[in-house]
């Protein structure tokens, strides 16, 4: 029997996990479905893996992720919409009672799939924007006509179910309150300006190491000033939240417990920001149960990942938290 579906957490905040809000609660599941991809950001965090798993396989994972009572699975890429079947995937999470974010780059057209999300006002679809600049993003993307398609998938879809995230970089640090003033004027709901780039502990598609994207601490400072003053000019009508900058506090570690990552060949392991070495070698050839039993007895409250030294400043209280401003989901 399908369990109740849960619902987003919509609200300002300084969060340090990438994948939940700081209150919410249940476990969910970033699955990259496929390392393929129709774009080359040269900052992508995904490793192109040779092999991917195949539709039977996929659903067979989603069967295993309905069984587990899993709240939510955030279904990734590469771009999730380029894997063939993916429509079947994500009908028997949605029917199994899982709540399903897409997360995609919106350059590619998935008409089955985009009937689903207009009929379904509980379907999430989060979208990266990097600039609103079509020559700029077409750049980013290494695509001509990206921005293009990315707009006409905005035009298309319902502004209410989805949010966009823009990660500030040296590329586009510039530009945040120019995307944050598009966004808020399409009616979209939210916002996440993140900071996440890859470093050496494994390999990101086209370089070992994006750290030198990531803008310099002086400037992060000055940024969440200007995010600030962006957070009062649009109190109550645009959630403005960052990620992986400074944390707000009352957060924890969830990896995996509460958090989990599934990769594009269908190994369980604990988040994409911790050092998965171990574990891929204690995970190796179990299924997605057996992973998660694995997980609950063995993993500790703060694994090593990239996410340590902001969770114990937070923790210090070494930055104050950003004032509630709640947007209500769909």
């Amino acid at each position: 029997m399908a369990h109740a579906r849960v619902r987003s957490i919509l609200q300002t905040e300084d969060q340090i996990c990438c994948y939940r809000s700081i209150t919410s609660a249940g476990v969910r599941v970033l699955w990259e479905i496929t390392s393929a991809c129709n774009l080359r950001c040269d900052f992508c965090l995904v490793e192109m893996k040779r092999q991917q798993i195949d539709l039977e396989h996929a659903l067979c994972i989603a069967d295993a992720l309905v069984a587990r009572k899993v709240d939510k699975v955030l279904l990734s890429g590469g771009e999730p919409l380029v894997f063939k079947g993916v429509e079947q995937v994500i009908r028997r999470l949605v029917e199994g009672g899982v709540l399903v974010k897409l997360l995609t780059n919106g350059t590619v057209e998935n008409e089955a799939v985009f009937r689903m999300i207009e009929a379904d006002p509980g379907f999430e679809v989060s979208l990266s924007i990097l600039s609103v600049q079509p020559e700029k993003a077409d750049r980013i993307f290494r695509r001509p006509g990206a921005w293009a398609r990315l707009c006409a998938t905005l035009d298309r879809l319902p502004p209410r179910q989805l949010n966009i995230i823009t990660a500030c970089s040296t590329d586009n640090e510039d530009e945040i309150e120019e995307i944050i003033d598009w966004v808020a004027a399409r009616g979209i709901p939210g916002i996440s300006v993140i900071n996440v780039f890859k470093d050496p502990v494994s390999p990101a598609r086209f370089r070992v190491d994006c750290r030198d994207y990531r803008i310099a601490d002086d400037r992060a400072e000055r940024l969440r000033e200007r995010l600030a003053r962006k957070r009062a000019e649009y109190e109550g009508r645009l959630v403005i939240r960052t990620t992986q900058f400074w944390g707000g506090g009352g957060e924890s570690c969830g990896a995996g417990r509460s958090v989990l990552y599934i990769d594009a060949l269908g190994q369980l392991l604990p988040c994409t920001l911790t050092d998965n070495r171990i574990w891929r070698e204690r995970t190796a050839g179990l299924d997605i149960g057996a992973a998660m039993d694995l997980y609950a007895r063995e993993m500790p409250a703060l694994p090593a990942s990239s996410c340590v030294r902001l969770l114990t400043a937070a923790t210090s209280a070494a930055a104050p938290a950003a004032t509630p401003a709640v947007v209500s989901a769909p």
